[in-house]
């Protein structure tokens, strides 16, 4: 169903049972609330966007944004595939590397809204990225579990590379937990890109269930079962995420002195156009041929009590 919020902007409104979940196609094809209504309280599964986040037009005040066609960081950037220099704007200052790619910073159109599931999808022209695509995002509420199907389709005529995730923000309370199944951690240089492979304790962490308020991260992290589990012991609540492959990556943002925490499933890791260049292994990176499409799942399933 659509409709317009307070800032003039076309909101997309989805419930099924007692969820409800809304959508802004115009900033960056964002989620801007994802709830729970139950007798005694509403659980904020995303964080909700503020209206001051809205009325900016703001994608990281927002509940969840797309990662198309690319996630996280490239160093610069810039990058060479297939003998072509890329070069890329930056897009998040003063971030000296550009970032999260293109979907969450531009309009998405809607090509369907119902009562529980939505489309919309956004088209990429050539131009300092020239690999021309469309991305799309198919939302749908089935009782109270949202899925967001994610697909970029090379709409040119040579290969691209490519890869895709999902940016969502968590409510942060002091007792949030985040537990997942990792093997290894990408340890990060000064400017958080990608120095080194190693076993660490966040591992073992995440395994048990890692603290949020206890730990600072902003890593992404390897050997993920595609499982995990968000808890609020205050609320009494959880959220389990599940994610098909590609999405064989976790990233976890747990800054300090925030109100809030990200957990990403992504196809790739940061800066995996530039390990390709140099011929490194287990980077994600996905070579499209012209027409072909790449496509994932991403489930998050409530529990309660």
């Amino acid at each position: 169903m659509l409709n317009e919020n307070d800032s003039n902007e076309k909101t997309i409104t989805l419930h099924s049972g007692n969820a409800l979940l809304e959508i802004v196609p115009e900033v960056g094809g964002c989620i801007t609330r994802y709830c729970l209504e139950t007798e005694e309280q509403v659980l904020e599964l995303l964080r909700p966007a503020t209206k001051a986040g809205l009325a900016a037009k703001n994608p990281v005040e927002m509940g969840c944004f797309p990662l198309v066609p690319f996630s996280n960081r490239i160093r610069n950037g810039r990058f060479s595939f297939q003998g072509q220099q890329i070069n890329l704007p930056p897009n998040f200052p003063p971030e000296v590397h550009t970032i999260h790619g293109h979907g969450w910073k531009v309009p998405w159109n809607v090509t369907e809204a119902t009562e529980i599931r939505a489309e919309i999808e956004y088209h990429h022209f050539s131009d300092e990225w020239p690999f021309p695509y469309t991305a799309r995002q198919i939302i749908e509420l089935t009782d109270s579990a949202l899925t967001v199907t994610l697909q970029i389709i090379n709409s040119g005529k040579t290969v691209m590379p490519a890869g895709i995730g999902l940016h969502p923000y968590f409510v942060r309370t002091p007792l949030a937990t985040i537990t997942a199944k990792t093997e290894k951690m990408w340890v990060n240089d000064s400017e958080n890109i990608p120095l080194c492979l190693q076993s660490v304790p966040e591992t073992k962490l995440l395994n048990q269930g890692l603290i949020v308020n206890q730990n600072v991260l902003d890593n992404l992290f390897t050997g993920w079962n595609h499982e995990v589990l968000i808890s609020w012991p205050e609320w009494k609540t959880g959220l389990k995420i599940i994610a098909e492959a590609p999405l064989s990556f976790l990233v976890i943002f747990t800054p300090q002195d925030e109100d809030f925490f990200c957990v990403e499933p992504v196809s790739h890791v940061t800066d995996a156009f530039n390990m390709l260049n140099r011929g490194a292994s287990g980077h994600g990176t996905k070579i499209l041929l012209p027409d072909e499409v790449l496509e994932a799942k991403i489930s998050f399933v409530p529990e309660l009590g």
